[in-house]
């Protein structure tokens, strides 16, 4: 009995210590963000059969994109965060920038450094990548052609999340290039299976588009 406690405590620590780590990994800026915690308030117009569908998870394993939209404060960036946390909790890596960040960092590296190669492929190969505000702010046109590169070496390697006060056909006014912003747009939406959120207000919606596959 008790070498099996000693063995439960083990395992146990050692989970504890993986959360830890893919936790810290992702770069979220709340870690304790989580589904649990979530308010379902008569005045947020947050579906609850809809978070519990996507706290499975079944989406990173399918690698399906996320679209999560709504007007500035209504808590996409929690959700989104809470997702990586319920991610990780699956033992599934995650990366998590704002948009501008992103772009901020490809910025500082030279074409050929290596350290930007390295920076990319942990773009490329992570379970879940977070984009918050996503094309909420006009992107050069280097910035875009990086973000359609990324997403296109994600397709079926792992599931991208991302955020937005916009809906996506206005992301078109963002980029510079009309071509690359279409091919931006159809890169995460294109086929969505959509599912709408319950919304009481325009100025407080949430929707969440399951994309690329159906999720069982």
């Amino acid at each position: 009995q008790k070498i099996r406690h000693a063995l439960d405590h083990e395992t146990q620590a050692r989970g504890e210590r993986r959360l830890h780590k893919l936790l810290k990994a992702s770069r979220i800026p709340n870690p304790a963000a989580c589904i649990e915690d979530i308010h379902y308030l008569p005045d947020r117009s947050i579906n609850r059969d809809v978070v519990t569908r996507l706290a499975a998870c079944r989406w990173v394993d399918h690698t399906t994109n996320l679209v999560i939209l709504g007007s500035s404060s209504v808590g996409k960036s929690y959700l989104a965060q809470a997702l990586v946390n319920t991610a990780c909790r699956h033992d599934h890596t995650a990366l998590y920038y704002r948009l501008d960040e992103l772009a901020n960092q490809l910025a500082v590296y030279q074409y050929s450094d290596p350290a930007r190669l390295k920076f990319l492929a942990s773009l490329h190969a992570c379970d879940t990548l977070v984009l918050d505000d996503f094309l909420t702010t006009p992107i050069t046109s280097e910035t875009a052609a990086e973000l359609l590169n990324i997403l296109a070496a994600r397709e079926g390697r792992g599931s991208t999340v991302v955020t937005s006060q916009f809906d996506p056909e206005d992301w078109y006014r963002s980029p510079h290039d009309a071509v690359i912003a279409e091919s931006i747009l159809n890169r995460i939406i294109a086929g969505a299976d959509e599912s709408v959120t319950n919304s009481a207000t325009p100025n407080d919606l949430w929707r969440c588009r399951r994309l690329n596959s159906r999720v069982s």
